[in-house]
Order: structure tokens, then sequence, then C-alpha cells
């Protein structure tokens, strides 16, 4: 569940750690999901599905109600193939910015056409690119970065609250990760008055986060869900973007939700490593 802090830099960062290791998530990992996959997801994509399960995390304001069921894909990867966290004084070491890519590549033993060095290119894009009116954004590499950008962000002696998508199982079985059918089993609780930060695991050869945030035009939910079977239940945070009318028309939200770009909200779920900020 999701907890409120008002302490030091490093319990913050002791946190943030632990949440890394117990809820190690990578939809946007390096390595293919198809490749690391152990579900056999086929049985649950209609024709005109798309094949890449993780992309069903997205889905329409008006489906936050008590009894919707949809499709969402939560995943847990083995710990020993995710990305290293670095320190600030090891992160502060090698160089951040797409301008130097072909040394980044050369550093990290990456081919430029593989799809680990688009993937870094992708990133590196990402975390130069300007941010959109309204937007405050920033790329952390490393805990403590991400710490100080966040409070730098949202404020630095205010109460801040640490939100993650947790799943739970009531009974003694293991919790099965994947795409499964989950239902609203609390109506979701809209948190009012707040601002808030997004951050999610970016592909890179070690642990970068994307944060960002809007001065308005977002609602943050805390969700309760459970799959068909009744045997696990997800809490975490969800978010709706209000105003997508400067998303880039290709974003792969429109796609999934089938959807005119830039017509209307789009909101999502938040995968298991991805964190949330928020104060009031």
């Amino acid at each position: 569940m999701a907890s409120t802090l008002r302490l030091s830099n490093s319990f913050i960062i002791l946190l943030l750690f632990s949440l890394w290791v117990v809820e190690a998530h990578t939809s946007r990992k390096l390595i293919s999901i198809k490749e690391q996959q152990g579900q056999d997801v086929n049985h649950f994509l209609k024709d005109g599905d798309f094949d890449d399960p993780s992309l069903y995390v997205y889905f329409r304001l008006n489906d936050l109600k008590l009894g919707t069921k949809l499709r969402i894909y939560f995943y847990k990867n083995d710990l020993q193939k995710l990305p290293p966290l670095l320190t600030r004084q090891q992160a502060d070491r090698i160089p951040f910015t797409k301008s130097k890519l072909d040394f980044l590549l050369d550093h990290f033993s990456i081919s430029k056409d593989s799809p680990q060095g688009k993937a870094v290119k992708a990133t590196l894009g990402h975390c130069d690119a300007k941010e959109i009116e309204g937007e405050h954004k920033f790329c952390g590499t490393s805990l403590e970065s991400m710490v100080d950008l966040v409070k730098k962000t949202l404020g630095s002696n205010v109460d801040l609250k640490v939100m993650t998508t947790k799943i739970m199982a009531p009974t003694r079985d293991p919790i099965s990760y994947g795409l499964y059918n989950y239902t609203f089993v609390e109506a979701p609780k809209e948190l009012i008055g707040i601002k808030m930060l997004g951050c999610h695991r970016m592909p890179y050869p070690y642990a970068v986060y994307y944060c960002h945030g809007h001065k308005g035009g977002s609602r943050l939910f805390e969700v309760k869900m459970v799959t068909d079977d009744g045997k696990q239940r997800v809490v975490g945070p969800a978010i709706c973007h209000m105003d997508t009318s400067m998303w880039d028309v290709d974003h792969v939200a429109f796609k999934v939700l089938k959807m005119e770009p830039r017509s209307g909200p789009v909101c999502h779920f938040f995968p298991l490593d991805n964190i949330v900020w928020v104060t009031k």
C-alpha cells in the first residue's frame, strides 16, 4: 500500500531501493519481452489485438467504475536480468545525452542497429526532449538524483506519498504475473488537490527513470482490482491524462484504445517498477 513520508533523503532512497528489489518489472527493459516471457498469452488476444501484451495498461476514463473488467498486463522479471542501479557518483561519470550516443554505445559494447542500440537512442532522445507546455519532466540516472529532482519539482518541505502497484494473493497460492482479466472491486478513489510525478523505468544499460507531470489536466486514482478467479488482487495508482492535444499523433495509446489521436483523455495503470510521487 502507498505510505506517506516526510523523511530524509537517505531513508527515501533506502525505501526506493527496497521497492526496486521487491517490485522489479521489465515492461520497458532492453531485452524483448518475447525473449523472456513465460506466459502464453495467445488465448487472451483476439483478432486485431496487439501481440505485445505490455501495451495492455491503457484504458478509457469511462472504464473507471465499480464492476468494469479490463485485460491488464503486469509482469515481474528475474532480478538478475535487470539493468543495475548506479550510485550518483557512478552515474555522474557517464555522459547522458543523445549527442554522445556513439560514445555510449561503444562504452557499453552495444551495436547501433541492434534492438538494444535503438532503445538506448530512444531513451536518450526522450530524456533530451524539451518539455511541452505545462509539463514538468526529467530523467533520474540514480536514485539519489531522482529524489533530489522530485523534491526540487514538488517542494523540499512537503509531505510526500510514494505510490506503487502491488499484486497480492489473498491465499497462499503463488502470485502469477502476466496478462489477465481484472475487475474493479471498489469504486476508484480520486486523489483531489494534489501535485504528482510519475517515474517510469526506461530501457537503458543501467537503471534510468523518466519522471514527468503536468501542472494541470491529469487525474490520479487509487484502484483495487481482482482477477476472474479471485486468487489475486491489485492495489495501486492509475492516472488519466485529460488533455492529449499536444501528444504525438503516433502515440501507441491511441492505437491501443482505437481512438482518434488527441481526441480525448487517455488513462493507464503503472507497471510494478514505476513510482508515483504525490504531494498536497
